[in-house]
């Protein structure tokens, strides 16, 4: 290669490098607010079935049932007279739970995050088409996995108790729109029973009854 030949070279390069740089400030300019908002949209719905698929696995790998969340105490007739926490079965659910949830949340593809080229510069016409543009998980906190009690009566003289878990995570992604954190919220049903008579008035370990009328 002669030495113009090699100018000529380092010119091109030059120039590519100057459009890729100016392409890229662009978008961060004009495009990273609907960047943003589509990389948290895809990061929620993606986070969410990463979640609730550690629940399920969570639920059947340590075979949680009702009665080893908690205890039913009751009278000499056989009436429920209090809800009772397992506390260690609680907290072992929880620990699991957890741990698995960053598992998945770890393992989240780059590819099913990325986000097609088209959805950000013309959606109208080229939404999901062209390449991605990549997200990145850099970390995952969960931050909160809360259980909370809800009775609902379902028929004369019967009570539906069911145990949910609120799950908190915090997400941190790296797109062009820059770095984000990200809340992702999430309800599941960990379990449920049909209590036959009135509404317990005792709640250990459990918290206060959230009540709810058919």
């Amino acid at each position: 290669m002669t030495f113009v030949q090699r100018n000529r070279l380092r010119a091109a390069l030059a120039v590519l490098l100057a459009a890729v740089s100016v392409l890229v400030l662009l978008t961060r300019l004009h495009y990273a607010p609907v960047l943003a908002q589509l990389a948290a949209l895809q990061l929620d719905n993606q986070a969410s079935a990463a979640i609730n698929d550690a629940v399920q696995d969570t639920l059947t790998a340590e075979e949680i049932t009702y009665d080893k969340l908690v205890e039913l105490e009751k009278d000499t007739q056989g009436n429920v007279t209090a809800v009772r926490s397992n506390v260690a079965g609680l907290n072992r659910f929880r620990t699991a739970l957890t741990a698995r949830i960053d598992e998945n949340l770890a393992d989240l593809s780059v590819e099913e995050l990325g986000i097609p080229v088209g959805s950000v510069v013309l959606p109208e016409l080229f939404s999901g088409m062209g390449p991605r543009l990549v997200v990145r998980v850099l970390a995952v906190r969960t931050s909160d996995a809360a259980f909370r009690n809800r009775f609902s009566t379902v028929g004369i003289n019967q009570t539906l108790h069911q145990i949910f878990i609120d799950i908190h995570v915090t997400v941190t992604i790296l797109s062009l729109a820059g770095t984000q954190e990200l809340a992702v919220d999430v309800t599941v049903l960990a379990a449920e029973t049909v209590i036959v008579g009135n509404v317990p008035s005792t709640y250990i370990g459990l918290g206060g009854p959230e009540e709810e009328g058919t």
